[in-house]
């Protein structure tokens, strides 16, 4: 049952994976480049409707991290108790966690504090805010690609 569990944690935790930093990289890649070339009335739009759709889906993959990452670090040989970081995969872990909740504390200063969405739907700043959410998305992306790095080298301790 306990390498049932581990391989169903493991596929979880990927699949939140797929969909949280793959979000931020269709939008880095993708989506903002192509809203780029489209009218300024459209762009507002646009980006109000990614984000009302994949909102759900960004939370649940923030759930569902919260729930399998905790079960596979209690079940990682490597994991030394909370506070311990006496070998590299710890340190790497540590690291790891930090750009996580970088990235959660960029998603609420440009979509809570900034409010860019709004801002790219009004009549005045709307260039300004879509060039906000450019660097918003590109940063995101960027920092899901070290995340994924640092899980790499993480699994090859």
């Amino acid at each position: 049952m306990s390498l049932v569990l581990l391989g169903v944690s493991t596929w979880l935790h990927s699949l939140a994976t797929v969909v949280f930093i793959g979000h931020f990289v269709l939008l880095s890649i993708l989506y903002v480049p192509a809203l780029r070339d489209s009218p300024q009335e459209v762009r507002g739009g646009v980006l109000s409707a990614i984000s009302r759709r994949s909102r759900f889906w960004l939370y649940g993959s923030l759930l569902i991290f919260a729930v399998t990452g905790t079960h596979l670090m209690l079940a990682d040989p490597n994991y030394m108790g909370i506070g311990k970081f006496d070998n590299p995969w710890t340190m790497l872990m540590l690291v790891k966690h930090m750009l996580i909740l970088g990235m959660l504390g960029m998603g609420f200063w440009f979509n809570a504090v900034q409010r860019i969405g709004p801002q790219a739907s009004s009549n005045t700043g709307a260039e300004r805010a879509f060039r906000q959410f450019r660097r918003y998305a590109n940063g995101m992306a960027v920092t899901g690609a070290l995340v994924l790095l640092l899980t790499a080298v993480a699994q090859a301790q």
